[in-house]
């Protein structure tokens, strides 16, 4: 089941050492072409938005376990129809790591 979440607590999943991306992609709509994303130049660059300030939370994120894998998958852009790129991660649990501290992290936090 996707679950919202947002751009600090990817980064938090990330920074933390709980997951370690395995692939990242950028697929763009009008095209229909996918680019694959080098996980070092994705982390320069996402970081880049966490710093961003407010604009961090512009980017609406989405994340699921893939139980095949293993892995959980982050995605924007998907569901904005004014966003012309979709981008995808897919992310391995580090070793050592329980599923519960990462469920944790990634759950989006709802505010009173």
């Amino acid at each position: 089941m996707k679950r919202k979440t947002t751009t600090a607590q990817i980064n938090e999943a990330l920074t933390n050492d709980l997951l370690i991306i395995t692939k990242a992609e950028c697929y763009h709509k009008t095209s229909r072409q996918t680019n694959v994303i080098n996980p070092e130049s994705f982390i320069d660059d996402f970081q880049f938005l966490c710093e961003s300030g407010i604009f961090a939370d512009c980017v609406g994120w989405h994340c699921q376990k893939d139980y095949k894998t293993n892995q959980y998958i982050a995605e924007t852009g998907r569901m904005d129809g004014d966003s012309e790129n979709i981008i995808t991660v897919h992310m391995r649990v580090n070793e050592g790591v329980k599923i519960e501290d990462i469920e944790k992290v990634l759950l989006m936090k709802e505010e009173d």
